[in-house]
């Protein structure tokens, strides 16, 4: 099987519409870090404004995978709403203290964001969402925070990947998994397959292509 084009990759996140949700599980070494990587190439190449949800440090693992993968990636240009953690990369446009009640966090990162897509069309990239979750104590919490995902659904200004680790989604408190696989239009599954990279898509609105495969190799993904 030949590995994905960089041309039928930027296509596949061309035609997914802005007010649409992607969700993407995760379950490879370096997915995360290559999912970012194309996101924010194919936004820079088409002259897109990209801001990243960085929780924990999510986003400086990212860059440090990509290193190891031979790619040395700046993120100055990318504007971040930071979430806890300790390493600052990006352009940090805010950030949120974990010690925050779940009301007050989410009354800060709705003004943050807010304040991004109010200057027009964004992509989003949204990392290590599931830490979030992990600091959930009540299911009156959980669902709170669900109902605020929804809210995103349909703004014109915002096309947004969400990139989650399953093996730690599969310790949480509460089962997430279904929640965002319902929130979202397209789910996506990044394994590893014979050795390389392979995305499986599992829902999406183009149905002649749920199910299919397509194997993607750092080495050459980093030549894009």
């Amino acid at each position: 099987m030949q590995p994905v084009a960089k041309e039928t990759a930027f296509k596949f996140i061309e035609a997914t519409p802005f007010g649409d949700v992607i969700l993407m599980e995760d379950e490879s070494p370096y997915g995360a870090a290559l999912a970012t990587y194309v996101f924010v190439k194919y936004a820079r190449e088409r002259g897109l404004p990209v801001y990243i949800d960085d929780v924990l440090d999510s986003l400086a693992l990212v860059k440090k995978h990509l290193g190891f993968l031979g790619i040395d990636w700046d993120f100055s240009d990318v504007d971040v709403i930071k979430t806890g953690g300790m390493e600052p990369v990006g352009n940090i446009v805010s950030k949120i203290h974990l010690d925050a009640e779940p009301v007050l966090y989410i009354t800060r990162h709705r003004e943050a964001t807010r304040k991004i897509l109010q200057s027009g069309k964004h992509l989003n990239i949204v990392l290590g969402m599931e830490r979030l979750f992990a600091f959930l104590e009540t299911r009156r919490e959980f669902y709170m925070f669900i109902a605020y995902l929804k809210e995103f659904l349909g703004n014109p200004n915002r096309k947004s990947f969400y990139i989650v680790s399953k093996p730690v989604l599969s310790t949480l408190r509460f089962n997430l998994l279904p929640e965002l696989e319902e929130i979202a239009s397209t789910v996506v599954e990044i394994k590893i397959k014979n050795g390389t990279h392979v995305t499986i898509l599992k829902k999406s609105l183009f149905t002649d292509i749920i199910g299919k495969e397509f194997p993607g190799v750092p080495e050459e993904i980093a030549r894009w």
